[in-house]
């Protein structure tokens, strides 16, 4: 991983934007690790079925993945060029990853320079270490002179600055531009990234000993006055459900990052899924407001980060950002002025003003919007638990107050507007639609059908009912998800009553552009 992560760097330094999708399984130690780096001139980029350069560490990855190779590719395998014995020379067997960097630098037919230049960066704080990959890096270059038949790609370096991040770090850097003042979070792949980062910051850290108490640990913070989250995987958000309620009914505002992967159960812990949509949409008893966020790219996971805590506050519910693994912990890049330019707002605490006279304050008020002015323990006495309640807060079994609380609460997110995205021409006759990880897929192979347009829902709850009126304008509707069933795709026909017909994957893997476009062609 930290071999694609400098190629792709050293990538962006040539002016290309890149891509780089990790795969490993769920293992201390061994098993089929790899990573695809793809790059280009061009912004959007998938996952592909077959690559133009594989370079396999032992042969038996050779023979697993020579498939995957185009028919023009090439197939190099460490230990036949010479990769293995540059590790052994140097007395280090890590720096055969590195030695390979420079081997398929040379293939590719680029200058040297530019990719020393990223390792010493990325070695800047271990001067032996950089030493040594330095050196494995030159050695394994001038091995690819006596491979490299000629250059393969024909380069202009261009000036323009490109980012290079995994969606965890956006979405941290989100996290930290809200000013988020306590995170309890217990490990889970694919979140682990963010616990890693924000253990970095000043952020109040607390690591619990399971889900359940990570999550009231979090309610307690954000009751308190604090901006508090929580991050975890879908079975951790399974043990967080009873907590998502109690902040449901005591209207605490609480962020709830969730990345998915593959179920049930443990399922496939390492592999990325789009299935737990249904059960964050409808999770625990009863029913109340949540808001449901799912970015899409680099862009969105930092500026939703940010946001998710400003709605929470608004609102005064629950805000459950989605992610999955494919986006979490793949690496992504984007032009640095328009990334920064699209996630840098000021992210204000938004709550509603406490009135000055508390003396007869109901931190339950019933107001037109459902929204209740909202203070704080110190500043005025009241009460807060997980029972029904009047305007003060006191339990109660009436069931005309129960009526009430019930109006109030669901009018909460009324006012709330957008959540969705259109890209291509607005009457199309065949629109697209996904949600979250999918939309960099989606428009890379929107390129190949430019007559379509692409509905992207980076908020698929509340359910942007403006939406309905772009879908319905289309002849056909074609729902692109990483799940079994099609939850977006049910979610939509129960909102507009609009029928779509699915694209659909839950194999682990994000859609390949090949696949994708082979099953759009078969339905147009």
């Amino acid at each position: 991983m930290q071999a694609g992560e400098t190629l792709s760097k050293a990538l962006n330094r040539l002016g290309f934007f890149t891509l780089v999708y990790p795969e490993y399984p769920s293992r201390i130690r061994g098993g089929d690790n790899h990573v695809q780096v793809i790059f280009s001139e061009e912004k959007y980029l998938a996952p592909q079925e077959r690559v133009d350069l594989l370079l396999a560490f032992n042969p038996a990855l050779l023979l697993t993945h020579t498939n995957e190779v185009t028919d023009n590719g090439e197939r190099f395998e460490a230990t036949k060029i010479g990769l293995t014995e540059i590790a052994q020379k140097l007395g280090n067997p890590m720096v055969i990853n590195t030695a390979g960097l420079g081997f398929l630098w040379g293939i590719l037919g680029f200058n040297l320079k530019v990719l020393l230049k990223q390792i010493e960066e990325d070695f800047k704080d271990k001067e032996k270490v950089r030493e040594i990959n330095i050196k494995a890096a030159e050695t394994g270059y001038e091995i690819s002179k006596t491979k490299r038949k000629s250059p393969l790609i024909s380069l202009r370096i261009n000036n323009q600055k490109i980012i290079n991040l995994t969606g965890n770090e956006a979405l941290t850097e989100g996290i930290l531009k809200a000013e988020c003042d306590f995170a309890a979070i217990y490990p889970m792949t694919p979140i682990n990234e963010i616990l890693k980062l924000l253990a970095k910051s000043k952020v109040k850290l607390f690591r619990p000993e399971d889900e359940i108490a990570g999550m009231m640990a979090a309610l307690g913070a954000a009751y308190a006055g604090g901006r508090a989250m929580v991050a975890t995987s879908g079975g951790g958000f399974s043990l967080m459900v009873e907590g998502l309620g109690m902040a449901g009914i005591a209207e605490i505002p609480v962020v709830i990052v969730l990345g998915q992967r593959t179920g049930p159960s443990t399922g496939m812990a390492t592999f990325s899924s789009q299935s737990d949509l249904n059960f964050v949409l409808y999770a625990g008893h009863g029913e109340f407001p949540r808001i449901i966020l799912t970015p899409g790219d680099l862009e969105e996971s930092a500026r939703l980060g940010a946001e998710a805590f400003s709605l929470a506050e608004q609102y005064q519910v629950p805000v459950i950002l989605m992610t999955d693994k494919y986006l979490a912990e793949s690496r992504f890049s984007a032009e640095k002025d328009e990334y920064n330019s699209y996630i840098f707002y000021n992210y204000y605490k938004s709550y509603k003003p406490v009135p000055r006279e508390l003396e007869d304050y109901e931190r339950y008020e019933l107001t037109p919007d459902g929204i209740s002015p909202r203070t704080f323990p110190g500043q005025v006495t009241f009460l807060t638990n997980s029972y029904e309640h009047d305007e003060h807060g006191f339990s109660t079994d009436d069931a005309r107050m129960r009526e009430l609380m019930m109006q109030k609460r669901s009018k909460k997110t009324n006012s709330i507007s957008g959540g969705f995205e259109i890209y291509g021409p607005k009457n199309a006759k065949i629109t697209l639609v996904g949600w979250g990880s999918t939309k960099e897929i989606i428009l890379e192979v929107l390129k190949d059908f430019p007559e379509y347009n692409f509905v992207h829902f980076w908020r698929p709850w509340p359910f942007p009912k403006e939406a309905g009126s772009i879908l319905v304008q289309a002849k056909k509707r074609i729902v692109i998800e990483g799940n079994f069933s099609g939850q977006l795709a049910d979610l939509i026909e129960k909102e507009t009553g609009l029928k779509s017909e699915r694209i659909l994957k839950d194999n682990g893997r994000p859609f390949y552009r090949e696949e994708l476009i082979k099953s759009l062609t078969a339905i147009r």
